[in-house]
């Protein structure tokens, strides 16, 4: 490609990022049409009223509607330094924060000589999730999630960056397992020094950073989660009650306790053994971002929750997997990408119509379930029959040289 060419690819994609970010902002602000656009923005509200709190040194102690790891404070409580508007601020740290995704996977692409399809993926996926891409903190974890995955052959580094997303929201935590086995010890030291930073340094700002632990012990299953499906179906022809609890609507059905519980259970269950799989040195065949992304679909799949701005989090993962050209993962996005539309259209714009029973909300409900639930069915055969083909168990026997993968990203270096 001649630097004509790249010079344009890039004006193109940074002049795509601008207009569709302002198109996202507009939604937020009412200027352009939306249906129920600045509905989304409640979490914003909610946002600001712990702002205020967390700018002081303290944690929401006792409010079950605080969800979050004691990292998350801190941006938080950066918004309020941010001015009295709250909204401007979290869609300023939010822009901020997608600029800079943007920008890690452009520049992966680049020296990978990839190309810049990881960035345009990152680009188009705000669209397909819509308004709460900015109405959201998510994009600032996925960040470092995605910035874990892009510099896993530096696996100190790689390490630090999961753990600075796990304590901002858990999840990036998962990005541990794409570390090469050999490279685990290095990545384990850097996500625990990198913890001890962030929390010891919360310790001294402020009280109450790990409140958020004991805040969610009778949690049963929110409505719009896989484990849910079934009851939010048979509202359809009877009344099935549901409640306002941890922030989020639940099924008011007692049974969903202890089923979400044996759901998240049997999550644990599937990731301890790709856990296993990965010490056993059986993944190293595979693309890091593409375990990665097995892992994080497994583990909304098996969630009592699955609220719409986890689509964020897919979306980053799965941009990661195009700076792999032999990625095994392009069925598993293309599954992906009308599961996030179709959550787009569940909320908000018919989010009340689902809570009712409506029966084309509901449909819609079924068909971004069963999307998922494909994607991830399909994602974890790849990875279990990769993990037991006949070069992973000679790569499990002999302490392997990089992948092909880890040794492409070794050039980001």
């Amino acid at each position: 490609m001649t630097m004509t060419r790249v010079r344009g690819s890039v004006v193109a994609l940074v002049v795509s990022w601008v207009a569709s970010r302002l198109l996202l902002l507009g939604t937020l602000t009412g200027t352009v049409p939306y249906p129920d656009g600045p509905s989304v923005l409640n979490d914003v509200k909610l946002y600001a009223e712990w702002s205020s709190l967390l700018v002081t040194g303290r944690f929401p102690i006792g409010d079950d509607m605080w969800q979050y790891p004691p990292g998350a404070g801190i941006v938080f409580a950066i918004a309020a330094l941010l001015g009295s508007n709250p909204v401007a601020a979290f869609a300023l740290i939010a822009l901020l924060c997608d600029l800079a995704t943007l920008t890690v996977l452009a520049i992966a692409g680049r020296r990978r000589k990839v190309g810049i399809d990881a960035a345009w993926a990152w680009v188009i996926g705000a669209l397909l999730v819509g308004p709460v891409w900015l109405a959201r903190f998510d994009v600032v974890p996925t960040l470092a999630a995605v910035v874990a995955l892009v510099i896993v052959a530096r696996p100190v580094w790689s390490g630090a960056a999961a753990a600075a997303g796990t304590l901002l929201k858990v999840w990036p935590g998962l990005m541990l397992i794409a570390l090469p086995r050999r490279s685990l010890p290095r990545g384990i030291l850097g996500f625990v020094l990198m913890s001890v930073a962030i929390l010891g340094g919360v310790m001294l700002w402020s009280t109450g950073g790990v409140s958020f632990l004991g805040e969610q012990g009778a949690r049963g299953l929110q409505v719009e989660s896989v484990g849910a499906l079934p009851f939010m179906v048979w509202n359809v022809f009877t009344e099935v009650p549901t409640e306002f609890r941890f922030g989020a609507m639940e099924v008011d059905v007692p049974i969903t306790i202890p089923l979400g519980l044996a759901i998240t259970l049997a999550g644990f269950a599937v990731l301890g053994v790709l856990g296993v799989l990965r010490l056993l040195g059986r993944l190293e065949t595979l693309g890091p971002a593409d375990v990665a992304l097995v892992a994080l679909l497994v583990s909304m799949v098996t969630s009592r929750v699955l609220s719409p701005q986890y689509s964020v989090w897919v979306v980053g993962v799965a941009a990661v997997t195009f700076l792999d050209p032999v990625s095994r993962m392009r069925t598993v996005v293309w599954l992906l990408v009308p599961s996030i539309l179709v959550t787009q259209v569940i909320y908000p714009y018919g989010y009340g119509s689902f809570l009712n029973g409506d029966w084309w909300a509901v449909a819609l409900q079924v068909i971004r379930v069963a999307l998922l639930v494909c994607a991830t069915g399909i994602g974890l055969w790849i990875v279990l029959r990769q993990a037991l083909s006949r070069q992973a168990l000679r790569r499990g026997v002999s302490e392997p040289g990089p992948s092909a993968p880890a040794a492409a990203a070794a050039s980001d270096g």
